[in-house]
């Protein structure tokens, strides 16, 4: 038999204030996810007052209290982060909206296996970041999102453009702010005592993000699972960036089918300064329904420590008996 290289695996470390957060990239965790490709992200500080809701009540704000414990520990982890430039009284805005934040994101995933919030970081903010996203888009850097099977790299399975950035080359700071308050909220989540479900998980790593962009004419993505092979991925974020979105005229919808709430059906309008957390592996099987303008996104992958250690140690497996036979 012909001998295989293996692909080396890289990660870079990130210092969250709330953990060692390490980045990888998806194409090498899991080769069959292709469309994960290069860059990595790694950023901070955040702001604003937060508007929330479930996959049953969408159009309804969402308040969720959190234990004495729980606000102490994402306080912690917020003000060690939070270390940098900025008023006192910014800080505790953060630390407070992280706090509040971390205690929906853990009662929703819990009780319907997502979590919907609104006017996630605040007009101005999510408009410095939608610039940058059209700026790489100017610079021609997306290219065309692929799928697990070259053989199925079809635009009727999947449309959209995509890029990935690490922040730096070129500079995006908004996109920076974005994604470490992401890194701040899901290890707030995960680390808080009585969080349910994502007790079961230890999360350390995540990959870089992806940039997607459907360019209209229904483009689309149909109904997948994210994490199907159990590759790590355990949550999956999009913030969403399209500003006076119509869902009747413009459709883009998200999807999901999910298996947490017996009998549901969620439809998650892209809209602007929107954010969707939700469970990556087959509790959640979703699709883009076809979008007739410009639709952009944003995903991060949060990775299990275990099951990605797992994963890793299957593949390194399989070299070793193609060699044998």
């Amino acid at each position: 038999m012909t001998k295989k290289k293996r692909r080396k695996t890289s990660a870079t470390k990130l210092e969250t204030g709330a953990a060692s957060l390490e980045i990888f990239e998806l194409d090498e965790i899991d080769q069959a996810c292709k469309e994960i490709e290069d860059d990595v992200i790694k950023w901070a500080m955040f702001k604003g007052e937060k508007g929330t809701e479930s996959l049953e009540q969408r159009n309804e704000n969402t308040s969720a209290s959190v234990s004495k414990s729980r606000k102490e520990n994402v306080e912690r982890n917020s003000r060690e982060q939070l270390g940098g430039e900025g008023s006192q009284s910014k800080k505790e805005e953060s630390q407070d909206m992280v706090m509040k934040t971390v205690g929906v994101v853990i009662e929703h995933l819990n009780k319907f296996g997502a979590c919907v919030i609104d006017n996630f970081l605040g007009e101005a903010k999510g408009l410095a970041i939608l610039e940058e996203v059209l700026n790489l888009n100017k610079l021609q850097m997306f290219q065309a999102g692929q799928l697990a099977s070259a053989q199925s790299s079809k635009k009727s399975i999947r449309s959209d453009k995509i890029a990935w950035t690490d922040g730096i080359s070129p500079s995006l700071p908004s996109l920076k702010y974005l994604i470490n308050t992401l890194d701040s909220i899901v290890i707030g989540a995960n680390q808080s005592p009585n969080n349910g479900v994502l007790s079961k998980y230890s999360i350390s790593s995540r990959t870089k993000a992806m940039v997607a962009c459907y360019p209209g004419e229904g483009t689309h993505y149909v109904k997948h699972v994210d994490n199907p092979n159990k590759d790590g991925r355990c949550i999956t974020a999009i913030y969403y960036l399209n500003r006076d979105w119509d869902p009747e005229r413009d459709g883009g919808a998200l999807k999901i089918y999910s298996a947490c709430v017996k009998g549901v059906v969620a439809q998650v309008d892209p809209l602007f300064d929107r954010i969707i957390f939700f469970w990556s592996d087959r509790r959640n099987p979703h699709e883009v329904l076809p979008a007739f303008r410009e639709r952009y996104a944003i995903t991060v992958w949060y990775m299990d420590e275990k099951e990605k250690r797992d994963f890793e140690e299957k593949k390194r497996l399989i070299p070793e008996q193609e060699e044998k036979s």
